[in-house]
């Protein structure tokens, strides 16, 4: 039938299309090089599955990447991005610019979570947080970090008097974080400051 050789047509075109690009992610006003409206067949394929027969559903469900909910699928893709990066790198500290080997705009997805967060269902906002290494808010885990080192040197000096460029055996820049610290008191919390302050030594000027 018309209909039949029109359902082939249209999914030999996104089983090459899957096949060149990697992912069934097909832009609406996508067309083959012949003109054929791909985008649009498969925006309908996904917005009519209760019309799709048991068949054409299990076909499109067997294809690479195919998802009904797009939004759901590019929620999926840059998880698993995600977890690669921290397999790799040891962190979730993505930068905001950073793009993967093959163009995936990693550092955007994950700060777009960060500022999402409020809007995240329960389930991403604990899978997120099931990572190692991940944070929600990046500035506060990095004064977290800070501090960290900075009584560590006191445990290890007896005083908080670091060197300007003094960095840790990993390489942190502890004497640039403490100046930092003095530089901006004034745009830390009560919190930041007392605990600063309880540390043996510390001092705000070095006066």
């Amino acid at each position: 039938s018309v209909l039949e050789s029109q359902w082939e047509q249209g999914f030999t075109c996104l089983n090459e299309y899957i096949e060149r690009e990697g992912h069934a992610r097909v832009p609406l006003k996508y067309k083959t090089e012949d003109d054929y409206n791909l985008g649009s067949w498969v925006a309908n394929k996904r917005s009519t599955k209760v019309r799709l027969t048991s068949e054409q559903i299990n076909k499109l469900e067997s294809l690479s990447g195919w998802a009904w909910d797009v939004l759901e699928y590019q929620w999926e893709q840059g998880f698993s991005y995600l977890k690669v990066y921290i397999e790799q790198e040891g962190h979730a500290l993505v930068p905001a610019k950073y793009k993967t080997d093959d163009g995936y705009k990693l550092g955007m997805w994950v700060t777009s979570q960060r500022s999402n967060k409020n809007s995240l269902t329960p389930d991403r906002r604990t899978r997120l947080e099931s990572l190692s290494g991940w944070v929600w808010d990046v500035l506060e885990f990095k004064w977290e970090q800070g501090f960290s080192y900075v009584k560590t040197y006191v445990e290890q000096e007896g005083y908080a008097r670091v060197p300007t460029h003094y960095k840790t055996e990993g390489g942190f820049n502890l004497g640039h974080w403490v100046c930092k610290q003095r530089r901006n008191k004034d745009q830390l919390t009560s919190e930041q400051t007392t605990r600063l302050e309880t540390l043996k030594g510390w001092v705000w000027s070095l006066k």
